[in-house]
């Protein structure tokens, strides 16, 4: 099984701890966020990785190169310009489209239930994407209807919300949670290339392809770019010693 890892960013939210350092290399509990990443998802049967690289990329693939993960990495470099997820997706298209159904896991991301939970769910519904979602609080939510199918976007700060062509009054609020699965079709369909963000790549489709919900709890889970989340995250695993 694939999964793409988004390593690129530049990890501003995480102040000096990134002047020097790829986002993806800053630790947790001493270990680098993408090594715990990566040792947790071989744990699930994931045995090929794809990660994108961009601030500090020699600095992040020559650390990963130097790694013993007894598992395949490659890389996708967008040395010239970051291309946000979306972008980022179709740019590794080639990487990605030897596997019917790859992960894709923010490297900033604890989350806490089994990604095959959420594939199971993903192959019984069909589904060209599902993603990892929870009731918390997040300005920023994807909108879903009865049925748990994508149909906007809001921003409860601002009162923006973007409606996709399937959208109904009648839906739920709820903050992606920085992981999803998606079916290699996913590839084909969407044209866009460059830079583009993966919600608005999904509120173009989801009217035509189904794009659902997988509910988790929000306890255990972790945003891990900014430092106090690092470091409630750090207690968090401390007292269940994972």
């Amino acid at each position: 099984m694939i999964a793409f890892i988004p390593a690129a960013g530049y990890g501003t939210r995480l102040g000096s701890l990134t002047a020097e350092t790829p986002k993806a290399l800053v630790p947790v509990l001493g270990t680098p966020m993408i090594v715990r990443l990566i040792q947790k998802l071989t744990t699930e049967g994931f045995t090929r990785y794809v990660i994108n690289l961009h601030h500090f990329a020699n600095q992040l693939e020559q650390f990963l190169r130097n790694q013993s993960f007894n598992v395949n990495l490659e890389f996708s470099c967008e040395r010239q310009q970051l291309l946000d997820t979306g972008g980022a997706i179709i740019h590794a298209a080639e990487k990605l489209k030897t596997s019917e159904q790859f992960l894709v896991h923010n490297v900033d991301v604890i989350l806490p239930v089994h990604t095959m939970e959420i594939y199971s769910a993903h192959k019984k519904a069909g589904a060209m994407v599902t993603v990892a979602v929870s009731d918390r609080n997040s300005s920023r939510k994807l909108l879903f209807d009865r049925n748990n199918y994508l149909c906007g976007w809001i921003n409860e700060k601002t009162g923006e919300v973007k409606k996709a062509a399937n959208y109904t009054s009648q839906h739920r609020a709820l903050a992606y949670s920085g992981v999803q699965w998606t079916s290699r079709a996913y590839l084909d369909v969407e044209t866009r290339t460059g830079k583009f963000s993966i919600i608005d790549s999904w509120l173009d489709l989801c009217a035509t392809y189904p794009i659902i919900a997988f509910e988790h709890t929000s306890e255990g889970w972790f945003d891990l770019g900014v430092p106090e989340n690092i470091r409630l995250a750090e207690t968090y695993l401390q007292k269940r010693q994972l």
